[in-house]
């Protein structure tokens, strides 16, 4: 009797094991795949490449498992080619799509890449200029140079930032003064800056985050600045949004419509 209940409980033991690994085995499988079909992802993504992309010289990274959608995902990229670089989706035992023509044909990758360069030129002029050395600046190329290209761009063309492309830098710092004279004052000097190192946007926007501070002012542009009266439009933008303008519900005017100023200084002792 003893040793047939010893053998019921070994039994039932490795039935729970077996049931605990297979978990895991289901769980693991269902964020980071199987090695079997990642091979067989890997062999199918290859024959692909071979037949449509052999002209491109790419190398192929190894296959990513996806568990939002359940593909395998083998990013390839150009050894010649900056901006050729692209995704290819391997799912339910065929190629579902690649992004070639997206990211490569329609010079998202190129755009992408410009932007960041000019952001890393942006930040340097901001922490040089401003003395601002830890900054977050970012330079952004307008949505639709991105939906219909620029007659500019070429695929691998060199960073230059008189290119003829539309683009609007928000300038990311940290700040403890947060009147509308000193936020005036950062546009002012930060436009003067990038104007004197030949960087010419079409828009500007001011960020701010750090010990109870939050600012964000947008779509300001150089001729706001160079007006003589920035302050007195950031002031309406800001009392509009406040809610505090005489005028709120009417019709505004285009700067009011345009020119948007939230700020939140928990630090301040009229908050």
């Amino acid at each position: 009797m003893k040793n047939t209940k010893n053998k019921i409980l070994k039994i039932l033991a490795g039935l729970i094991a077996i049931l605990l690994i297979g978990g895991i085995l289901f769980i693991t499988n269902a964020f980071v795949g199987n090695p079997i079909s990642a091979r067989i992802a890997d062999k199918a993504i290859k024959q692909y490449v071979k037949e449509n992309y052999s002209f491109l010289d790419l190398e192929l990274e190894k296959p990513i498992y996806s568990f939002k959608d359940g593909s395998y995902v083998v990013n390839a990229r150009s050894k010649s080619s900056i901006d050729t670089k692209f995704g290819i989706h391997y799912r339910n035992g065929s190629i579902g799509y690649d992004s070639y023509e997206m990211r490569v044909l329609g010079m998202f990758n190129t755009i992408d890449r410009l932007s960041n360069e000019y952001t890393d030129l942006a930040k340097r002029i901001i922490a040089e200029e401003l003395e601002y050395e830890e900054n977050n600046t970012r330079v952004m190329y307008y949505k639709d140079v991105y939906e219909n290209g620029n007659d500019a761009l070429q695929l691998d063309i060199k960073y230059d930032r008189s290119l003829p492309i539309d683009a609007e830098v928000i300038i990311d710092i940290n700040i403890g003064d947060t009147s509308i004279d000193n936020i005036a004052k950062i546009l002012t000097d930060a436009h003067k800056a990038f104007v004197k190192n030949n960087c010419y946007f079409k828009k500007y926007g001011l960020f701010a985050e750090n010990d109870g501070i939050l600012v964000m002012v947008n779509e300001i542009t150089p001729e706001d600045i160079e007006s003589g009266d920035l302050i007195n439009l950031l002031q309406k933008a800001k009392d509009y949004e406040d809610g505090t303008a005489v005028e709120k519900g009417s019709e505004r005017k285009d700067y009011e419509e345009r020119i948007t100023v939230f700020i939140k200084d928990s630090n301040s002792k009229n908050e």
